[in-house]
């Protein structure tokens, strides 16, 4: 990590967010980072975070790209849909 690598990727988070396409991102205490895309499909997705300047030098040893259903009071926090949906997505902690 160096300066001018982060300021790229900062830069790019930039382009994401005023695209419309970035929805949330930051690190986590494990030293891993989560970032929450909004595309047409998934393969939109992986072009996003392959072209994040972190991506380009391999930064993070793993790259998983899930797709995830989201829970909102508008679709009743998904009441109802299926689990077989639900567990291509999350894995249960128990």
């Amino acid at each position: 990590m160096n300066n001018e690598l982060l300021e790229a990727h900062v830069k790019y988070l930039h382009i994401l967010s005023e695209a419309g396409h970035l929805r949330f991102c930051g690190p986590c205490l494990d030293d891993s980072a989560v970032m929450i895309l909004s595309a047409n499909d998934m393969d939109a997705v992986r072009g996003l975070v392959e072209n994040d300047p972190f991506s380009g030098v391999n930064y993070y040893a793993e790259r998983k790209v899930i797709e995830v259903q989201e829970a909102t009071p508008g679709n009743d926090f998904l009441l109802g849909w299926s689990q077989d949906k639900m567990a291509i997505t999350a894995t249960p902690s128990n």
